[in-house]
């Protein structure tokens, strides 16, 4: 017994000194997270054509996502109510109120500030195509937005196939719709061939309810139509100079339906 009384202290400094050892390396939780996400599997797939009008969109990707962030990144093009949106693991899944319309191209973005669960984001915008009809609608149209001269960010570009009215001095989103860059530029995707122009027109959605207030918002119609005349057409290189919706010098941009 006294000799195992003085082994104690020993035996005691030996063990903190082997705990402490354990201690050295890695912080707890392991190396930090610097892998962008990826998306790696979607339904329908990326250029699926025939796909049900039931369907419900499924984006999945490699690691768990910052839910939120995904979410406020997601949109669809054109634009359809959604449901809801829920998650199965790290997939997310968009559920239409109604059956999506026939003979449709959508476009699906996930903006690149969607981030996975350490706060890494994905290393470019997401866009996947798909339609509901026999083929896909590959028609582009780009161009820019400006006011005195500089880039608008975030400006609502509509492009409609019919001519711009208003009811109540407001107008209704039009089937194709995209949101400037940083810079001012769009790009509109899955644009069907039209042998009518598609008419332009962007404006800053300040209240954020998809809807042009002439009197409230600032806006204007591009002066130059876009012509998508035969599947991958292209229009490129559309200006349109954002006018204030207060300026009564402004030129009358719509006429007012009776």
């Amino acid at each position: 017994m006294g000799r195992s009384r003085a082994y104690a202290p020993a035996l005691a400094l030996a063990l903190a000194f082997i705990s402490g050892c354990a201690r050295v390396g890695l912080p707890p939780g392991g190396p930090e997270d610097s892998t962008p996400p990826e998306v790696v599997t979607t339904v329908p797939e990326n250029g699926a054509t025939g796909a049900g009008r039931d369907t419900r969109i499924t984006i999945g990707f490699s690691e768990e996502m910052n839910r939120l962030s995904v979410e406020r990144g997601f949109s669809i093009e054109p634009t359809v109510k959604l449901r809801n949106m829920r998650w199965d693991g790290a997939a997310l899944v968009a559920r239409p109120v109604a059956e999506l319309p026939d003979s449709t191209t959508f476009v699906v973005r996930i903006a690149e500030s969607a981030l996975d669960y350490h706060g890494v984001a994905i290393e470019e915008p997401f866009v996947l195509m798909f339609s509901t009809g026999g083929t896909l609608d590959t028609g582009v149209i780009s161009g820019a937005v400006s006011m005195m001269g500089e880039g608008v960010a975030g400006a609502t570009v509509w492009a409609c196939r019919q001519s711009v009215s208003t009811v109540g001095g407001v107008v209704r989103s039009c089937r194709y719709a995209t949101v400037t860059a940083a810079d001012g530029t769009f790009r509109i995707v899955g644009v069907a061939a039209s042998e009518r122009p598609y008419v332009l027109l962007a404006f800053v959605d300040t209240n954020e309810d998809n809807v042009y207030s002439l009197r409230e918002e600032t806006g204007r119609i591009a002066d130059t139509a876009a012509l998508i005349d035969g599947p991958g057409g292209t229009a490129a290189g559309i200006q349109i100079e954002l006018a204030d919706a207060l300026d009564e010098e402004a030129p009358a941009i719509m006429r007012e339906e009776e």
